[in-house]
């Protein structure tokens, strides 16, 4: 008997099932992992889109407030007549007096006197 005689008389042919299974199963697989992954990066992008990119509200009165004090003059003590300036005139004001500041203790570093090549260091042996 051949081949084609078996399969008239109903017997299903097994390779081709299996081969059928086989492939079916892969592609399920597949479609799963990619509708997954569709899922999780929609999510994602609804997260940012809802929760992260919305500040709260406290955060924008918060920061309000902040840029209110840094672009507004204002008292910091009455008594004795001590100010606050906007930023932008403070950075004017230091970039014209050349970086110098009024009060002694805030002065930049003075450059230091590098030691020469050639005079051996404090404490070294010869």
């Amino acid at each position: 008997m051949t081949e084609e005689m078996v399969r008239e008389t109903g017997e299903p042919n097994t390779t081709l099932t299996a081969l059928v299974g086989v492939v079916f199963a892969i592609v399920l697989f597949a479609l799963v992992v990619f509708l997954q992954a569709f899922f999780y990066r929609a999510e994602e992008r609804e997260n940012v889109r809802k929760v992260v990119a919305v500040a709260p509200e406290e955060l924008s009165q918060l920061r309000a407030q902040q840029l209110e004090t840094l672009h507004s003059y204002r008292f910091i003590d009455a008594k004795t007549g001590v100010v606050a300036i906007p930023i932008d005139r403070a950075m004017d004001l230091v970039v014209r007096d050349g970086g110098k500041s009024p009060w002694p203790a805030a002065q930049p570093p003075a450059a230091t006197q590098k030691a020469s090549p050639t005079a051996p260091a404090a404490g070294a042996k010869r």
